[in-house]
């Protein structure tokens, strides 16, 4: 079988929860069906996987009208018995053997997290017009659709009943970070810290409730002065807006009954932005922290607190969506979602029981890793593909 993937978004360093997921499942694929051909449409004929499968070079602008107006003549010319487009961006003019991937329909539900939000309204309006034509035609034109969980196949049905039938749950896998990555830190001087620290990664877009995570840090901080929070994430407008309310002085007024005074305390809080981090600093970072923190609101996989519980970080995770289901319940402590209070809460039992929670994140380590692979991931993306090729 000849198979066609949309490559342009490969890698970590480009989109790390998307852009892990390809280059993870096709490397996976090639190991499970080397008997197959496989071409990868990517945007520079230098990535991962250069020298194993087939490339085609089109550097396309992301989410834009030049993807939509050359992308389908593109996928066409490839020649491909099926086609997989890991992303709901599939190009309108394309029409031939479709699997597509959805990873979730946060935008549905939170249109607002996402880049576009910060630009003029018309921009809005039209880049929200424009997602809504092009997932609904993806829906609608794809033979088979792979989510990574039950949540986002129950939520996607919700909203597209007449998909039933052809969505597929294929999971996701569990990444070993300790092989090179191409990603540079933009800090040469990256250290561990010295001090205890819980650990936040991922992006700063409202649906991960990271301002949550910070406001529940100013009193954390009160509580434990040993110790900081390290967040590692693209420092985009959403993160360094949220770097720059970390650095006004937090002041406490304390009122004093002998001398009928106030007493005025101030401290800064103690949160250390890193930027983007290559993989092997991350596994460093995961191994070295008392826990990470999980807030989001909204997600269709949950992969940073699956790597997390992979190298024996404990995890203080939301109970949204599909967390509960993705993570288990060893190592894990769950609050209500939104809830300050209650991530306070968790953190401080994680903090408080750090060897029962060690202990438990080591035993789940061994089931997640069977119940997360990307070999069985792969496995069922090509029965799709088989599927949607005879259907």
């Amino acid at each position: 079988m000849r198979i066609g993937i949309e490559a342009r978004m490969m890698g970590p360093e480009n989109t790390r929860g998307v852009g892990r997921y390809i280059q993870e499942l096709v490397t996976a694929m090639i190991e499970v069906a080397p008997e197959n051909d496989y071409v990868l449409v990517t945007r520079t004929s230098d990535h991962a996987l250069s020298g194993r499968v087939e490339t085609v070079v089109a550097d396309l602008p992301l989410y834009s009208w030049k993807e939509q107006m050359q992308m389908g003549q593109i996928l066409k010319d490839l020649k491909a018995d099926i086609i997989h487009i890991p992303h709901w961006n599939v190009p309108l003019g394309y029409s031939g053997p479709l699997v597509t991937t959805i990873h979730d329909l946060l935008l549905r539900h939170q249109p607002d997290s996402a880049k576009t939000s910060t630009r003029s309204w018309p921009i809005r309006l039209a880049k929200r017009l424009g997602f809504r034509l092009v997932l609904d035609h993806a829906i609608k034109s794809s033979r088979r659709i792979c989510v990574p969980t039950e949540f986002t196949k129950q939520d996607l049905l919700n909203f597209y009943p007449a998909a039933n039938g052809k969505v597929v749950v294929t999971g996701e896998g569990i990444t070993s970070l300790n092989r090179s990555s191409k990603l540079v830190s933009r800090d040469s001087r990256f250290e561990i810290p010295d001090s205890r620290f819980v650990l936040y990664v991922g992006s700063a877009y409202p649906h991960k409730r990271l301002d949550l995570l910070i406001e529940a840090w100013k009193e954390a901080s009160r509580q434990w002065p040993d110790m900081e929070l390290v967040i590692a994430g693209e420092l985009d407008v959403f993160m360094r807006k949220l770097q720059l309310e970390t650095r006004k002085v937090t002041c406490d007024t304390r009122h004093v009954k002998q001398s009928n005074e106030s007493q005025v305390t101030c401290h800064k809080s103690r949160v250390k932005f890193l930027g983007k981090v290559s993989d092997s600093q991350l596994s460093e970072l995961y191994q070295g922290a008392l826990a990470l923190v999980f807030p989001s609101s909204f997600e269709g996989f949950g992969l940073t607190p699956l790597e997390a519980l992979a190298y024996g970080c404990p995890v203080v995770s939301s109970d949204s969506t599909c967390l509960p289901e993705v993570l288990g319940k060893k190592g894990v402590i769950y609050f209500k979602s939104g809830s300050k209070d209650g991530m306070l809460g968790a953190i401080k039992t994680v903090v408080d029981n750090q060897k029962e929670f060690q202990k438990q994140t080591l035993e789940a380590g061994v089931e997640l890793a069977a119940r997360h692979s990307w070999k069985q991931a792969a496995a069922k993306t090509l029965q799709a593909y088989q599927s949607a090729v005879l259907g």
